[in-house]
């Protein structure tokens, strides 16, 4: 059983081996694979429990339950840019698009040259990835459910000889519904609210909902517990509050705030909240001759992957068009005009393997975070890149107009004006950026001169304290990340495991 707030009536006090801060990719699969092995432990999620019961679909209802601060969360530097996080039992798991992806093989030789992180070869992680992909059944989609979007797409990719592949899903029976990100209406997606947290409870984890955790207790340099609040959702106050002593504490509160929260509790480091890559995405839109109804189907279907030496990757994504309408251009009349042909746009995005960095802060409100992130002109030129060769694709496909999401040049009539557009100046702010994979802002390395946590994601400041998220991550991958945190906490959790024995 999960509690929530209507079951609390007094404060709490709690006893356990370990105390999970987290139930997303990193504490959810932390908190399963501990307890599996006989020793207790619980998890505190800020965030409510929602369920395919309750989930409409619908972007509103989804963004204002699940998502931190209503998906208002951003990074501020040359460029404003939305990195939306999840807040709800299943943290991010909950709200993406169940896109996975093992770590390139090139990422870890990488780490372990620069880092020092020489058990992190494929060869000692493949088992930890057959066990994640088994845990969420990490599947290949057949195309009537990756959709008429990523038909378009493939339409094109092949004229130019390009490779598009379908993207792998953690889902099971998935049937195409396209409300990935506002909650899995099928109750397909293999978030970790389906998989892993059924799984941790039934070997005996205790998990709190609407439980913020506040303050670390340490002593001597270890850690021995925490204390955190019992939040009433309506209000956003605290009601009660939640002891917990343990004998291991893990963090897995995200790359934007796990950092935050450790500033808050004094620990110093000098790695702490340095080194945030975003992974930055563009989203180019197309007006067919078709119908395409790009809705119906997987929100992320296909993949094409020809230019990822140049740190540039195509994924697909279609939204709701309560969202994706607000970001295509025009007023009055002529963006009616565009509205009623909705059935006939495709969509496809750019993502960049950013070698830009930036920093996390404390924010001034408890759970609160500032990031700070300007993208180099060697991204940005990625990133525009990017968006011209996902417009020829579209237009291989038989695409009427092009939209860029790039306000000095929005709308692209024919090929010829793809042309045009890599030769104009355009600066990161006339850029339509997002992002959704923040990681390595208390990354994993070998001595502490390099890294917050060491290769078993043991804090090298204070003594069982781990970390188990995006954060240790240590760099940006290229990919979408969510194997690859899973896989580490499967890691990390192993070894907490040994430790306690």
């Amino acid at each position: 059983m999960i509690k929530q707030f209507k079951d609390y009536n007094s404060d709490i006090k709690e006893f356990c081996d370990v105390c999970v801060i987290g139930s997303g990719a990193g504490g959810a699969v932390a908190a399963k694979e501990i307890a599996e092995k006989g020793f207790s432990v619980v998890l505190l999620e800020e965030g409510g429990h929602h369920t395919s019961k309750t989930w409409s679909g619908k972007p509103l209802k989804g963004t204002i339950e699940m998502y931190r601060n209503g998906g208002s969360t951003l990074s501020i530097g040359n460029a404003f840019i939305p990195i939306t996080l999840g807040k709800c039992i299943g943290g991010t798991t909950t709200i993406n698009s169940a896109t996975c992806f093992r770590t390139p093989e090139y990422i870890l030789k990488k780490w372990q040259k620069d880092l020092g992180l020489e058990n992190l070869t494929y060869k000692n992680l493949e088992h930890y990835f057959l066990r994640v992909e088994k845990e969420i059944n990490v599947t290949e989609l057949s195309w009537d459910i990756l959709g008429n979007a990523a038909k378009v797409v493939k339409r094109g990719a092949d004229r130019l000889g390009l490779k598009c592949r379908p993207l792998k899903h953690n889902v099971r029976d998935c049937r195409g519904c396209g409300t990935c990100q506002f909650g899995c209406i099928e109750n397909a997606k293999q978030s970790t609210d389906v998989s892993y947290i059924p799984k941790a409870i039934k070997a005996g984890a205790r998990v709190y909902a609407h439980c913020r955790a506040d303050k670390l207790k340490i002593s001597n340099k270890t850690v021995k517990g925490v204390t955190g609040s019992l939040i009433n959702p309506e209000t956003g106050k605290s009601v009660f509050s939640i002891t917990v002593n343990a004998k291991i504490v893990i963090v897995s509160c995200g790359s934007l705030l796990t950092p935050p929260f450790l500033k808050k509790n004094r620990i110093r480091n000098r790695h702490i909240g340095r080194h945030l890559q975003i992974h930055p995405a563009g989203r180019v839109a197309a007006l067919m001759d078709e119908k395409v109804e790009g809705w119906k189907g997987v929100s992320q279907g296909v993949y094409i992957h020809d230019f990822q030496n140049e740190g540039i990757i195509l994924e697909g994504i279609f939204l709701h068009p309560s969202l994706m309408l607000a970001t295509l251009p025009g007023i009055g009349n002529e963006f009616k005009e565009l509205a009623t042909q909705y059935p006939n746009i495709a969509a496809f995005g750019v993502m960049v393997h950013d070698s830009s960095t930036g920093r996390v802060l404390k924010g001034f409100s408890p759970g609160s975070f500032l990031a700070i992130y300007n993208m180099k002109r060697t991204d940005i030129k990625k990133l525009k890149k990017g968006i011209a060769e996902t417009s020829r694709i579209f237009f291989a496909a038989g695409a009427k107009k092009v939209f860029t999401g790039v306000s000095k040049y929005p709308i692209l009539n024919s090929i010829d004006d793809v042309d045009k557009f890599l030769k104009i100046k355009i600066k990161p702010n006339n850029f339509e950026i997002l992002a959704f994979h923040p990681l390595g802002t208390c990354r994993m390395a070998a001595t502490s001169k390099d890294g917050v946590v060491d290769q078993n994601g043991e804090s090298f400041e204070i003594k069982n304290l781990y970390i188990a998220d995006g954060s240790v991550v240590p760099t940006s991958l290229g990919v979408n990340p969510q194997i690859t945190i899973m896989t580490l906490a499967t890691m990390i959790a192993e070894g907490i495991t040994k430790k306690i024995a």
